[in-house]
C-alpha cells in the first residue's frame, strides 16, 4: 500500500515533504499511472504536474483503470486540475481553486471562459536546475486580483493585463513580458512591477499545499462511482508494452 504524488514544478520537493510523507514522482506523463499502480501497489495516486507537448500526457485511460480498480485518484494545480475536472463524475477527486474554476468554466473577478490548457501550462527545465519556469496564466490572474484588490490597480486595468498576458504564448509568458507589452502610464507599470516582486500570488502552489493538506488529514478514501472499464486494443497494446500483465 503507498501514496504516489506526481510533483514538478509547483511546489518545491522539500516543501511538499514537510507536509505528506508520500512516494514523490516527476511530473507525471502517459504510462506513469499503470506503473505507479503496478510497480509502486500504488493505492492512493495524488496528480498535480504533467509533461505535454514533447511526450504523451497522462492518459485519460488509465486514470479509468485505476478508478476502476479501486485507486483512490487525487488531482489539484496543473495538470491534475485538468484531468480531475474532466473525469470528476468517474470518481477522481479535484482539490482547489483551479480545478474549481474548470468545473465552473470560470476564475473570478475574471468574466469566463475559463477552460484553456495553456491556463496552467509553462515551460521548465529538469528538476536539478529547479524547474526554472515560466509564468502561469492562473498565477497571473491570481495575482492580478489581489492588486485591485490591494488598490494598485484598478478593475478596468485588471482585466487589460490579464488579455494582454492570454494573448502571450505561454513559452513566452513572463511578468517581464507583460508589463513591457501593455499600454499602461509608467507610474502604474512601475507601482505594480514593485508590488508584483513582494506580493506574486502562486494559485498552483495554494492549490497544491491544500492538496497534500488534504491527504494528510483524511479520514477515508472516496468511493468511485460504478462503471465499465472497456479493454480497448489501445488498451490492450499499452500493457504488452509493459510486459502484458497487470
Amino acid at each position: 500500500m503507498s501514496l504516489c504524488v506526481f510533483l514538478g514544478p509547483s511546489l518545491p520537493l522539500d516543501e511538499a515533504r514537510t507536509i505528506l510523507s508520500a512516494t514523490y514522482l516527476p511530473p507525471v506523463r502517459r504510462g506513469d499511472v499503470l506503473e505507479a499502480v503496478l510497480r509502486h501497489d500504488a493505492t492512493t495516486i495524488a496528480i498535480v504536474d504533467g509533461y505535454f507537448e514533447a511526450v504523451p500526457s497522462v492518459w485519460h485511460k488509465e486514470l479509468l483503470w485505476a478508478l476502476e480498480r479501486g485507486v483512490a485518484v487525487y488531482g489539484a494545480a496543473s495538470m491534475g486540475a485538468l484531468r480531475a475536472a474532466e473525469l470528476s463524475q468517474f470518481g477522481m477527486v479535484g482539490i482547489g481553486r483551479i480545478f474549481d474554476a474548470y468545473v465552473c468554466g470560470r476564475f473570478a473577478p475574471f468574466d469566463g471562459p475559463f477552460e484553456d490548457d495553456d491556463e496552467v501550462a509553462v515551460i521548465h527545465g529538469p528538476a536539478e536546475i529547479g524547474y526554472a519556469a515560466s509564468d502561469a496564466m492562473v498565477d497571473m490572474r491570481a495575482t492580478l486580483a489581489a492588486a485591485a484588490e490591494a488598490g494598485i490597480i484598478d478593475g478596468d486595468t485588471m482585466h487589460r493585463l490579464a488579455a494582454a498576458a492570454k494573448a502571450i504564448f505561454y513559452k513566452r509568458r513572463t511578468w517581464k513580458g507583460v508589463l513591457e507589452a501593455a499600454d499602461l502610464p509608467e507610474t502604474t507599470r512601475s507601482a505594480l512591477r514593485d508590488w508584483v516582486g513582494d506580493n506574486r500570488v502562486s494559485q498552483k502552489r495554494l492549490d497544491t499545499i491544500a492538496l497534500l493538506r488534504h491527504l494528510r488529514d483524511r479520514t477515508d478514501a472516496p468511493q468511485a462511482p460504478p462503471f465499465r472499464f472497456e479493454r480497448t486494443l489501445l488498451w490492450e497494446d499499452a500493457l504488452s508494452a509493459r510486459g502484458g500483465t497487470e
